[in-house]
């Protein structure tokens, strides 16, 4: 799980400093004391600057002069229209994303407590400048006020820990030397991410990314943990909780006696309707289609998915597939986990070679154990139509080769290859129903 973009921006824009001066309380002055605000996205610069003065988020903010204040805050005001996170005019702020300030001034917080995330924030900072050549001058400058201790050992185990995971970087104690293109954009997740502690989350949010994960299909404890990187005793209470207020309801039994749990429709945790949801759903979904394909699906087409839950996990695939697919990272991403998963179907995959002395035609056999139906369902799925496009094409062959092979003969090769494709089809966990 990945630091956001727009934290990644905030870490772009703002610098380590901001933790000291002023920066951080106004931060904090705006995720805490604007609450009589928050029901507008758009508000005056004087409202802000009327609360100013009585917050205890911001140093000396009683005590400063009036222009003072307003001078920090212009800064300040400047500096978040460039994150993204708000629109800086003369005389307002517009288009103010609440929760983006929220995240941010939390992860202030906790890089604060630390000075590995403290030298982490550094290094990206002067990344994002386009240097790909970090002296540690220019990090103990940018870190001089923290008086930060072990700054090699810290670099030594960035570096460790990154390059495991497929940074090119090396440090020789005097430079820490990026060997990526300055406008890569994984070097920043390298970077950052580690900030971040994606297990640190309040108990509301727990909720909530819990909520949104199991409003879309069933999911056992364990599997609710591994998805969001969690404890599982967390997800455990986190699940009792929810139980008891009524706002997921048990799905089924799965395998090895897992509980798999799903949101309640019929008291839904998103204050939405049943109807109301899968018609936005359903809406999604044909629209992609027809502007992607010209394929023009109805309503109709829909019936046999029985929970909103399928439904809105089919719509969450459809949005990822629409994604772009051409940049460098994404046909890296493609790219090698064609190899990974090929290798997995060439491992449990394997073809007895007949008995040339056997008469007749000889049976050529594909045996295919169980393991491969923990392969990724949509890859599965291209499995399937890949083995039942071959039986079609291979009849299709028969049939035109008619007049040299008997009709016996192309009957018993086409009975042995459906029988072949079934039971390669049932390890794979997705059984052809065709015997035609």
């Amino acid at each position: 799980m990945g630091l956001s973009n727009p934290n990644l921006n905030g870490l772009r824009v703002f610098s380590p400093s901001s933790i000291l001066d002023n920066s951080l309380g106004f931060f904090e002055f705006l995720r805490y004391d604007t609450k009589a605000l928050r029901d507008d996205s758009t508000i005056l610069k004087d409202d802000f600057l009327d609360l100013i003065p009585k917050s205890t988020k911001i140093k000396q903010a009683s005590k400063l002069k009036k222009s003072e204040i307003t001078k920090q805050f212009e800064e300040f005001s400047k500096n978040l229209d460039r994150t993204l996170f708000v629109k800086n005019t003369k005389d307002e702020l517009s288009d103010i994303k609440w929760t983006r300030i929220d995240n941010f001034c939390k992860l202030l917080r906790l890089i604060e407590r630390s000075d590995e995330r403290k030298t982490r924030w550094a290094l990206y900072h002067i990344f994002a400048t386009g240097k790909t050549r970090i002296s540690k001058q220019n990090l103990n400058d940018l870190l001089q006020d923290f008086k930060i201790k072990n700054l090699d050992k810290i670099l030594a185990k960035i570096i460790k820990a990154e390059t495991l995971s497929g940074l090119d970087a090396t440090y020789d104690g005097k430079t820490f030397v990026i060997n990526h293109d300055s406008g890569d954009k994984l070097v920043s997740h390298y970077l950052a991410d580690a900030i971040e502690e994606p297990s640190r989350r309040s108990p509301g949010e727990l909720e909530q990314e819990i909520l949104e994960l199991i409003d879309e299909g069933s999911y056992s404890n364990q599997e609710i943990s591994q998805a969001l990187l969690l404890d599982e005793g967390l997800v455990s209470r986190t699940i009792s909780k929810l139980r008891d207020q009524d706002k997921i309801t048990l799905s089924s039994f799965g395998q090895r006696g897992a509980r798999y749990f799903t949101t309640n429709c019929d008291n839904c945790p998103f204050g939405t309707t049943k109807a109301s949801c899968r018609k936005e759903a359903v809406s999604y979904i044909a629209s992609a289609f027809m502007q992607d394909f010209g394929l023009d699906l109805s309503a109709n087409d829909f019936d046999s998915v029985e929970s909103n839950q399928a439904l809105l996990k089919i719509k969450r695939i459809v949005m990822m597939a629409r994604k772009e697919k051409n940049t460098k990272l994404e046909r890296n991403l493609g790219e090698n986990l064609e190899v990974l998963l090929s290798k997995v179907v060439d491992k449990f995959t394997e073809i007895e070679t007949p008995d040339k002395k056997s008469p007749g035609i000889p049976e050529i056999k594909m045996e295919v154990t169980s393991n491969i139906s923990k392969l990724p369902m949509l890859y599965q799925l291209g499995l399937k139509k890949g083995a039942v496009g071959g039986v079609h094409l291979m009849d299709e062959m028969l049939h035109l080769a008619s007049k040299s092979i008997k009709k016996e003969d192309r009957l018993k090769i086409k009975k042995h290859a459906l029988g072949e494709t079934n039971k390669f089809l049932k390890n794979i966990g997705l059984d052809q129903k065709d015997s035609s």
